[in-house]
């Protein structure tokens, strides 16, 4: 329903009522939608997330964590859908209220910062001697990535093969790697 109709025109009535809960229990634990959605993100996109970066941190050299990285990003855009969706209007209300934009810019700069953190630990264990620029312009450019595909796939399920996501981290690090080696 939230999706449906969108965050800011769903009423806490309607969200209370698909949770078959009243509207009290919805502000019991959350002080507003905003703080509602939040949890939900928090819960079904980040969470999973943040397990991707622990994996990625702590695999061995050997493991090729490309497959893993694309087999995560079709799962949480296959489940959680509709909160994918929900993330893109949040994201426009952002960028329009300063309110709303700095708790999102925060959310964003967390991720940002465990991704790249865990870049430098796996370039790190490659034992690659990389001219790497900031971790955190790759973790934004891997983002990026991530954002963009998410709304080919969402739009156009065909057009955008399983495997892209890890495929493109995978040249990414191959053209750092080439540029390192002056090539």
């Amino acid at each position: 329903m939230v999706a449906r109709r969108g965050l800011r025109d769903a009423s806490i009535d309607e969200i209370a009522a698909v949770a078959g809960c009243s509207k009290g229990a919805v502000y019991w634990h959350f002080a507003s939608k905003d703080d509602l959605f939040f949890a939900l993100l928090e819960d079904r996109v980040d969470r999973p997330t943040y397990e991707m970066v622990e994996l990625l941190e702590s695999a061995p050299a050997e493991q090729d964590m490309a497959p893993e990285t694309s087999r995560r990003f079709v799962e949480i855009l296959e489940n959680e859908r509709e909160l994918i969706l929900l993330n893109e209007e949040y994201w426009a209300q952002a960028v329009r209220d300063p309110a709303v934009r700095r708790r999102y810019v925060a959310r964003q700069q967390k991720l940002r910062s465990a991704i790249a953190k865990a870049l430098a630990i796996r370039v790190e264990h490659l034992g690659t001697p990389l001219e790497f620029p900031a971790p955190e312009n790759m973790a934004l450019g891997i983002m990026g990535l991530a954002v963009g595909l998410a709304r080919e796939k969402l739009l156009d399920p065909g057009a955008v093969p399983d495997d892209v996501l890890g495929r493109l981290i995978v040249l990414l690090y191959k053209g750092l790697v080439a540029e390192a080696a002056g090539h």
